[in-house]
């Protein structure tokens, strides 16, 4: 049942749950982390350290006898205590999202194993350090509900995580080496006072005691501070004193510890511009609303609204932001405007629905734009994949399709007759179908809509229309019918009337034809009209024609009869 629960459940429940997870290879557990080395500074006392590292404090008289402690109020400066693991509340860490590739060094079990990759659910700990590769995104969820989640190209460390097992104080301390990593620390009034949560840079220090912020370092050496929500305490390397920093404002601290002016941070570029659905099967690329003063746009995409389950984060220098393509899914994007001290803003925030698979078929005919015939006009498409069961295609008089005329429905082929319509001009678009894992039909995105034009075909011909010219000559043929300036036609000829196998096919300039090189038999013709607007009408009703075979002399001459016309030989 607990496999089970692995596998559906997401990891913060397990952990709820108390579903013991796998610890990182490599990652140390408590018992192999080292004893403590406490310097003693000026004022501390024993009880006093014992409240700091023991997850019971009470044991300071225990700890005293190990260190041979004479006088627990009065410890001499500079002198060493020992703090042994067995004694310190070392707490887990989770690591409850895991995008791409993220490396995990735990120097404290027995030898150094070197980094490995970490794994989503892994359990870490006080000491062990972190990597996360470019693309990449890890989120650690501490034992008080505290979350970190640590952007591509971080580097960082756990130096603190403890819990003092009678007063409850929680002390977590990260240091943040490289990159920037984006906190929610929320707990309740009364566990404020008894957390002690720090994000360590080489130039500066961010205190909270619950609150939303990131901290990050620029590639110039600053360490930047941004506070959405609650209030941090920001402590230069160089400065004598904290720097609060408060919901809206950000900071940033130069490479040399000093802490710049407190600034507001800008606001937050608006979202409205992007569809509902993202159909885009290359790339997903979201607008965002340009904002005064902006050097650049951070923008992130996760599968959650908190941003813990990140999946692409990117900044860019224009207001418009194209990642490479995401699965199918809902998602939530937040957008932030950095000013030129590479402060992020304040983030604006929506849900969007990707919908790009199956990806819609090729345009085959018409061109775009072309004329096509209502009687015999087809609008096709090219045939998708394997998985392709079908296909839909619409016609509509404008682009939006909020009527479509004519609708095929799910059909086998990719094509869609357009008989149903008047001349004019139209758009039409075309969308795949798959079957789904559970049997129903899977409809992807339509492609854009393509104009064509639908046009009234020739009026076919019919039989009665072909006259046959006079028969004056032997093994011969004249057709004769009416047509229109700038017409041209096709003429079909055959033995039968079904034409399953033509004898020939020839295109004519004028509505006339004669040929005098067919063998004497019956024959049947055929017509189609072209029009010069590069529309046709059907073939013809089947004409039948007879030619017949005369009698010659000697010389090669015609027999003809006392009216001049050819004798013609008996059958």
């Amino acid at each position: 049942m607990l496999t089970n629960l692995h596998v559906m459940l997401p990891v913060s429940l397990l952990i709820a749950l108390g579903v013991l997870l796998p610890r990182a290879a490599g990652a140390a557990s408590a018992d192999q982390l080292p004893d403590i080395q406490h310097r003693v500074q000026p004022g501390d006392t024993l009880e006093g350290v014992a409240k700091r590292y023991l997850k019971d404090p009470q044991q300071w008289r225990a700890l005293g006898e190990l260190n041979q402690v004479r006088y627990p109020t009065r410890l001499p400066v500079g002198s060493t205590i020992v703090i042994p693991a067995r004694l310190v509340g070392y707490q887990d860490v989770i690591a409850e999202h895991v995008q791409g590739d993220a490396q995990l060094r735990s120097p404290y079990v027995g030898k150094d194993t070197g980094w490995q990759r970490l794994v989503q659910g892994a359990v870490l700990t006080e000491g062990d350090e972190l990597k996360v590769e470019p693309g990449s995104f890890v989120t650690l969820k501490f034992a008080d509900g505290s979350s970190v989640r640590i952007n591509e190209k971080s580097e960082l460390k756990l130096s603190e995580v403890r819990k003092n097992g009678r007063t409850q104080e929680q002390q977590s301390v990260v240091d943040l080496n490289k990159g920037g990593i984006e906190s929610q620390v929320t707990p309740t009034i009364e566990q404020r006072r008894k957390r002690k949560f720090e994000i360590k840079t080489p130039m500066a220090t961010t205190s909270v005691r619950g609150t939303v912020f990131s901290v990050s370092i620029s590639d110039s050496g600053q360490a930047i501070t941004a506070v959405d929500r609650g209030v941090v305490a920001v402590a230069g390397s160089a400065a004598v004193r904290e720097t609060a920093v408060k919901a809206g404002s950000g900071v940033s601290v130069q490479n040399n510890g000093r802490v710049g002016s407190v600034v507001d941070q800008l606001a937050a570029p608006s979202l409205q511009d992007n569809p509902a659905v993202f159909e885009d099967a290359d790339f997903l690329t979201i607008q965002l609303g340009a904002v005064a003063q902006a050097r650049q746009y951070q923008v992130n995409l996760a599968r959650d609204a908190d941003m813990q389950q990140v999946v692409r984060s990117q900044r860019f220098d224009t207001p418009v932001a194209k990642f490479q393509a995401v699965e199918d899914g809902s998602y939530y994007v937040t957008a932030r405007a950095v000013d030129d001290q590479q402060i992020p803003g304040r983030p604006a925030l929506q849900a969007i629905k990707v919908k790009a698979t199956p990806v819609p078929p090729l345009y085959s005919s018409p061109a775009p734009g072309g004329l096509i015939g209502i009687s015999d006009g087809t609008l096709t498409c090219t045939e998708g994949g394997k998985d392709i069961i079908g296909y839909r295609i619409q016609v509509a008089d404008s682009t939006d399709f909020s009527r479509p005329l004519t609708d095929s429905g799910v059909v086998a082929e990719c094509q869609s007759a357009i008989a149903k319509l008047a001349a004019g001009s139209y758009y039409w678009r075309a969308a795949s179908v798959r079957k789904a894992a559970d049997g129903s039909q899977d409809q992807g995105p339509f492609s854009k809509p393509q104009a064509f034009k639908a046009g009234t075909n020739p009026a076919s011909l019919s039989a009665d229309a072909l006259s046959p010219g006079n028969m004056d000559m032997p093994y011969q043929l004249q057709l004769f019918w009416t047509g229109e300036a700038g017409q041209k036609y096709n003429l079909q000829l055959a033995r039968n009337e079904q034409f399953d196998a033509p004898i020939s096919t020839v295109q004519l300039d004028q509505p006339r034809w004669v040929s005098d090189e067919l063998a004497p038999g019956d024959y049947f013709v055929r017509i189609q009209v072209l029009d010069p607007s590069g529309l046709k009408s059907r073939y013809s009703a089947a004409r039948k024609l007879t030619v017949e075979s005369a009698i010659t002399t000697n010389d090669g001459t015609m027999l003809k009869s006392d009216d001049g016309k050819p004798v013609q030989s008996p059958r």
